[in-house]
């Protein structure tokens, strides 16, 4: 199975130049690698004619977003699966495409393989072996720097929607799921590192964008349930955060201090 690194780029040289250097440096070389430029006006077309070897498509024209950019990639990307490696974005460490598909080849075929993921500021997201609906809603969407995606996909089902500014490819992978019933597999590895910070973090309707998309998606009565159980979850979270903190503030502490005290005492007795 070929794999499409797709990366898009605007204005980031620098973050450019660090993807770069992670994808020229990896073990595994079964890949072809795509970098979509929105017509950037600092120095990043310099940076990408400085691997144009390495490069299988380029190009550096104005695009009308994010999803556009990645849109074009995937139409002129000829792998089976599809990466994106974002500006910024980097791969973990030389190997990481070499130990995803050493785990890859022993697993079912699956229409997404996805994996844990870090960000570069060393957040660490344990994704579920097992994914639900829920995953998916509670922003816990999967990281497309950190999942293959079946290419044919979106072909088939559709696009990335190029009207919404951050929130399509969390809608591309929830109906997946719930229309389509692809098939998600965890890989226990972390493929990339995800640059924080952009257009996502600042976005300030994208949840309630997501919340309109995802009960469209799933219709009234299902997405009602849903709604439901994780209002429930998330009250019998705080309900055990609270009896957490009574048994810390109640038993632990007033314990820990008095084998402190008890400590100090035996250090003070052997010295007198």
């Amino acid at each position: 199975m070929k794999l499409s690194i797709i990366t898009i780029n605007k204005n980031n040289a620098l973050g450019l130049e660090r993807t770069c250097q992670s994808v020229i440096c990896q073990t595994f070389d079964d890949f072809e690698w795509l970098v979509i430029d929105g017509a950037s006006s600092d120095n990043s077309c310099e940076i990408i004619k400085k691997y144009d070897k390495k490069i299988a498509y380029w190009i550096s024209e104005p695009d009308t977003g994010v999803y556009n950019a990645m849109n074009k990639g995937i139409q002129q990307a000829k792998g089976d699966y599809c990466l994106f490696l974002n500006s910024g974005d980097w791969l973990y460490s030389l190997d990481s495409l070499s130990k995803a598909f050493d785990i890859i080849k022993d697993l079912d075929e699956a229409d997404i393989y996805y994996s844990d993921c870090i960000s570069d500021y060393s957040d660490f997201w344990e994704m579920p072996q097992k994914l639900s609906i829920d995953d998916l809603y509670l922003a816990k969407a999967l990281s497309h720097q950190n999942t293959f995606i079946k290419r044919s996909l979106f072909f088939e089902h559709g696009f990335y929607d190029e009207n919404f500014c951050t929130i399509s490819d969390s809608i591309f992978m929830v109906k997946e799921y719930w229309l389509y019933h692809s098939i998600f597999i965890y890989i226990n590895t972390i493929i990339s590192v995800y640059a924080y910070g952009g257009i996502s973090i600042t976005y300030k309707n994208a949840k309630k964008e997501l919340h309109e998309q995802v009960k469209n998606i799933m219709g009234d009565s299902e997405f009602n349930i849903l709604i439901k159980r994780i209002n429930k979850n998330i009250r019998l979270w705080e309900i055990s955060k609270k009896i957490i903190k009574k048994i810390i503030i109640y038993y632990l502490l007033p314990y820990g201090f008095y084998k402190l005290y008890l400590s100090l005492k035996n250090t003070l007795s052997k010295k007198t």
